[in-house]
């Protein structure tokens, strides 16, 4: 048995810029944080005992006689892809609920792509594992969307991720101190608004407005730099909740789809309650609102977002990784 370990991330800036449509031709560039959640991907050889030659569980369960049959999108394609013949059970489990912003289905699909090639014998590197992602995700399957989060799911840890018009995309991780790292934690807070829309339709439309977005995306580009600035050096993270919110006001006319007037609604209350700033994470529409704030003034906010289930966090070093490897 082989059981993957992938973790989801918080995207802090950039995001957009990360759609091919936008970097082939200007550049990308995105600043984001693998967190102390994960999913997990166990795979384990099928005896020929059975009906069915391979099996998965999820939501729900399946059993066919070939990879080609499973109605999951992506375990069907990272099966093809990786033309499994041996018969193998797949069980999947998560901390957290899909569809909530954080990458889960790049998570997904790299925890899946690691786990079945480690049943294999075969140890990918993180770049190979984000690469057949994407391949999975944006090809196969054709999931509109960008290309950050399958790199984030692969690496892990707090990353500046550039993506040039070359397509040879650069992965680097911030000069960030443990303090400084724990003390930006200390300002952040996570809270869930719940699933309204649809993320495909929404990044389906931000990908068709591309040509008319370049302005706002070349300045959300640009507040990567700035941020990383702020982190690297010692300036008041309050700099930081500042370009956050500047950020989440350039994202919401990306899409019409984007905000909603209850994410408005809990977005504006945070900020009288002290926030700085903040923006919602994934494509918009629900999952998890990020605010940045000083921790005095966190039991306000909290106060303010009761009705809202709060996730406590910190941040994580680790990509995907094998956390148990057995013949049995």
């Amino acid at each position: 048995m082989i059981i993957s370990r992938t973790p989801f991330r918080i995207s802090f800036f950039g995001g957009g810029t990360d759609f091919p449509g936008f970097f082939r031709q200007e550049g990308g560039a995105v600043l984001a944080a693998t967190i102390d959640q994960y999913c997990y991907l166990s795979v384990h050889r099928l005896a020929p005992l059975f009906k069915h030659r391979f099996r998965a569980s999820y939501s729900r369960t399946e059993s066919v006689l070939r990879p080609e049959e499973f109605q999951h999108p992506l375990i069907r394609e990272v099966l093809r892809l990786l033309d499994q013949r041996e018969g193998i059970e797949i069980a999947h489990t998560a901390d957290l609920p899909g569809q909530t912003g954080l990458g889960s289905s790049s998570a997904f699909a790299v925890g899946l792509l690691n786990a079945v090639q480690a049943f294999n014998g075969r140890r990918c590197t993180p770049e190979e594992l984000a690469r057949q992602a994407i391949e999975v995700e944006r090809d196969r399957v054709g999931d509109a969307g960008g290309w950050q989060d399958q790199y984030e799911a692969a690496y892990g840890g707090f990353r500046r991720i550039d993506f040039p018009p070359d397509g040879q995309v650069r992965v680097r991780g911030l000069d960030l101190s443990a303090a400084r790292a724990r003390e930006l934690e200390d300002h952040l807070l996570l809270f869930y608004l719940g699933s309204e829309r649809s993320a495909e339709t929404i990044l389906r439309e931000q990908e068709k407005r591309t040509g008319s977005n370049v302005s706002a995306l070349r300045a959300m580009r640009q507040m990567v730099a700035q941020a990383e600035t702020i982190l690297a050096g010692a300036a008041p993270l309050a700099e930081f909740g500042d370009l956050l919110h500047e950020s989440w006001r350039l994202k919401r006319s990306l899409s019409a789809g984007i905000s909603t007037p209850a994410i408005d609604q809990a977005y504006e209350t945070a900020r009288a309650a002290g926030a700085r700033g903040g923006k919602l994470l994934g494509a918009g529409g629900r999952g998890f609102l990020c605010l940045c704030a000083a921790p005095d003034r966190h039991a306000a906010i909290r106060a303010e977002l009761r009705d809202l289930a709060e996730l406590r966090f910190r941040f994580g070093t680790e990509g995907s990784r094998i956390i148990f490897s057995s013949d049995d």
